[in-house]
């Protein structure tokens, strides 16, 4: 029989560990550039309305993140004491504060906002700017001869590093980010041979690795005029005390910045996490982040002064390409140098540069790279860049239906042995087509994510159920869940969890089951038929609450014959059959047998029947 209403069904649980790196977890995102969310020749609303369509999108691909960039230049997108407003802005208030607002829209959608934060890279000569108050500050050549275009700030004066450290601050201790996200945490890459103007698109390809042969046979030589000095320490100095050589210099400076940011994040808000934006190659031949600007990400990942790193794979428009950079086929692949990091579960994600794949025609291999660098089983998910070649290829609905056709939750990171308490759920059936569930939060002070799962597997878990919502929230959230035609006749186990903002995530809530028809009220045992049987006979049996079940037969000396049932099973009502055979496959002999069903060791009922040959 049929019936066109729902049945839900609740039982209390123990606690399921849930492993790192797991089933549901990929970190998943794409980079915001500044232009891409704010625009100066547009009003409030329109520029408003413009971070809304970013987060709908990223919801619309399934995404679990947005890397959004809010100080370019040494200029900020933020309400900010000590960097003045940027270009994009109009240098000037541009009536909301972006930052506040982007936070508060992907939060509204269970997103992630990693404020992205350009570091040396301080072009800007605006008033308030680092260029423009600490012109002292900028790089110079081995001749003194000060960087006019493309301005970096220098990572071997401490005022820069503290200066730099105080700007981050400011957006941590004042905003409700989830992560800080370094890009251009390095050396920079030009010589005074390349002090020219260039289109913006240039210079952004230059910023991500893109440089040609000459200049890089340029930057590998000592007499390459490169900006890599400032007035502490010029070039005819001497390599600095206490140091073998300059790169060792040029290398400590930059990983003292990392690490004094990652202590100081700590210190008032662990749950953000400290990522970086690193060369694709880390130690090998050409452009690479070891030898050629002098980024040692690989320690700073192995060491922990990164929570997360997100290498910039711009290079690499192949699925082969990418396996083989990470970690089959190069000379130095990433997987040689970060054995301690993965191992610590620290996330590593890819960074396909979508623009590469757009510009070499060959988008569509975006499906192929994410499911070779997923087999790899240590990458922890993607970072493309950027948003707007997405958004020009309208890509997001297509990549939630395929690649990412799943929610995901953010791997877990942390530590922290201290978990959330489990929520309660509760479902209400709006109508045959549709559950409307309740996560309640149970002594929660602060917002976290809460996670609501569904499955058909009665030994599911939050590792392998299907994610049907994500919310971050202090208090309680629904979700209604749309069935099919075809899902109505199927029997649904939902659960729910709370993850704290470093990802630990609590032991799940009651399971609810939702049911088309009616459940025993208590474990019933129905006579087979046939009765008596030389074949064949069927056996119904039913059960009135979640547990292991065993279904036995027996002589009636009380010797088991056989098992019919041992296995979970949810409320409701089922059917066996057996052939009158033992466990060794043995026809029994004629007579009487009984059959017994017992839920957690417990017999409930028997009944007897009559075997004959």
């Amino acid at each position: 029989m049929r019936y066109n209403y729902f049945r839900f069904y609740i039982f209390s649980t123990i606690f399921i560990a849930v492993l790192p790196g797991t089933g549901n977890e990929e970190f998943r995102s794409t980079w915001v550039i500044t232009w891409n969310h704010i625009d100066r020749s547009k009003n409030l609303g329109q520029n408003m309305n413009t971070v809304q369509t970013i987060m709908d999108n990223h919801v619309a691909a399934n995404m679990n993140a947005v890397i959004f960039q809010v100080r370019q230049s040494g200029t900020a997108y933020y309400e900010s004491s000590q960097e003045p407003w940027g270009y994009y802005s109009g240098y000037q208030y541009p009536g909301y504060d972006p930052l506040e607002f982007a936070i508060e829209e992907a939060h509204k959608r269970g997103l992630e906002l990693h404020a992205w934060f350009n570091v040396f890279q301080t072009s800007s000569t605006t008033a308030g700017a680092p260029a423009a108050e600490h012109p002292e500050w900028i790089c110079r050549d081995q001749s003194g001869n000060v960087m006019t275009s493309y301005r970096s700030v220098s990572p071997g004066i401490k005022d820069v590093r503290d200066y730099t450290v105080d700007v981050a601050m400011e957006i941590v201790n004042n905003y409700d980010i989830d992560g800080l996200h370094l890009d251009y945490v390095r050396w920079n890459e030009h010589t005074n041979t390349t002090q020219r103007n260039v289109s913006l698109e240039m210079e952004l390809q230059r910023q991500d690795g893109f440089i040609t042969p000459a200049e890089l046979q340029q930057l590998n030589t000592n007499l390459s005029g490169r900006y890599l000095y400032d007035y502490l320490h010029p070039y005819s100095a001497g390599v600095p005390e206490g140091y073998s050589s300059w790169e060792e210099w040029w290398r400590w400076s930059v990983t003292e910045f990392v690490h004094t940011l990652h202590d100081s994040i700590q210190a008032v808000k662990p749950h953000v996490k400290l990522s970086a934006a690193v060369l694709g190659k880390y130690n090998w031949s050409g452009w690479q982040g070891y030898g050629t600007v002098y980024q040692d990400a690989a320690l700073w990942y192995n060491e922990g002064y990164l929570d997360h790193i997100m290498p910039m794979h711009y290079h690499w428009t192949s699925a082969s390409g990418f396996l083989g950079m990470l970690e089959q086929d190069c000379p130095q692949c990433w997987k040689i140098f970060i054995q301690t990091g993965i191992a610590s579960n620290r996330p590593f994600t890819a960074g396909p540069g979508s623009y590469v794949l757009e510009e070499y025609g060959v988008w569509n291999n975006h499906s192929d790279i994410v499911n070779a660098c997923r087999g790899l089983g240590w990458v922890d998910g993607f970072q493309f860049f950027s948003y707007g070649t997405w958004r020009d290829q309208n890509y997001f609905t297509t990549a939630g239906n395929s690649f990412f056709y799943q929610k995901a939750k953010l791997p877990y990171w942390s530590d922290s042995q201290v978990v959330p308490s489990a929520p309660l759920l509760v479902m209400a059936a709006v109508d045959s087509f549709h559950n409307k569930l309740t996560i309640y939060p149970v002594d929660l002070n602060e917002p976290a994510w809460l996670i609501l799962y569904r499955s058909l597997d009665p030994e599911t878990t939050p590792a392998t159920a299907k994610i049907l919502d994500i919310q971050f929230s202090d208090r309680a959230v629904s979700y209604t869940d749309q069935l099919s035609t075809i899902d109505t006749s199927k029997v649904f186990i939902y659960f729910a969890t709370i993850a704290d903002r470093s990802w630990n995530e609590s032991g799940p809530s009651d399971y609810i089951f939702s049911n088309s028809g009616p459940v025993p009220e208590q474990y019933i045992l129905s006579q087979n038929f046939p009765n008596p049987f030389n074949g064949y006979t069927k056996i119904k049996y039913g059960i009135p609450k979640f547990g292991q079940i065993e279904l036995n037969i027996y002589s009636l000396q009380g010797t088991k014959i056989q098992t019919l049932v041992n296995q979970t099973l949810i409320p409701g009502e089922y059917e066996i059959q057996w052939n009158g055979r033992n466990t060794m496959g043995q026809r029994q002999s004629s007579g009487v047998y009984i059959y017994s069903i017992f839920s957690g060791g417990k017999k409930h009922t028997s009944r007897k029947l009559v075997l004959l040959k």
